[in-house]
């Protein structure tokens, strides 16, 4: 396999429809479904040397795409400061500041949640062997989609 058939492969991956459980619309900003990405990147036909790398990338590609819908939410938060209040909806700066502070207290937790559950695989689980770090990867790789299909609007 060529080297820039695994990029083309993952970001097909990254980039097709949910799959059919989830039932929201296709976007340009969700994954397939985490097993769709790591099918990309481990594979028979990619080398072993590659499958690590290829991984990685995906993890990144994810972080990146969180990290837009993060700043997304925050943006559609800090609208709510500037609506007049109204019974029953989200109005004004008070109401902003106390959803910015739940929603980031929320996001630092799952952050943490994220490094600790992943790590602990790659540390403890398979004590660090040849495939831990492919492990660790592809746990990366599911609870990122998971959090960006939360996120997702």
């Amino acid at each position: 396999m060529r080297p820039g058939l695994c990029a083309a492969g993952l970001a097909l991956a990254l980039a097709a429809a949910p799959a059919a459980a989830a039932p929201k619309a296709a976007s340009s900003d969700r994954p397939a479904s985490p097993a769709a990405a790591i099918r990309a990147c481990t594979g028979k036909d990619l080398p072993e040397y590659r499958k690590g790398a290829c991984l990685d990338d995906a993890v990144k590609t994810l972080r990146e795409r969180l990290g837009t819908l993060v700043e997304r939410k925050l943006a559609t938060i800090a609208a709510v400061a500037t609506r007049a209040p109204s019974p029953g909806s989200l109005a004004g700066r008070e109401d902003a500041e106390n959803w910015r502070k739940a929603f980031l207290a929320a996001q630092g937790a799952w952050e943490e949640y994220f490094r600790r559950h992943c790590d602990s695989l790659y540390d403890f689980d398979y004590h660090g062997g040849s495939a831990a770090g492919q492990l660790a990867s592809s746990c990366k790789i599911r609870l990122l989609a998971a959090r960006i299909d939360e996120l997702h609007d």
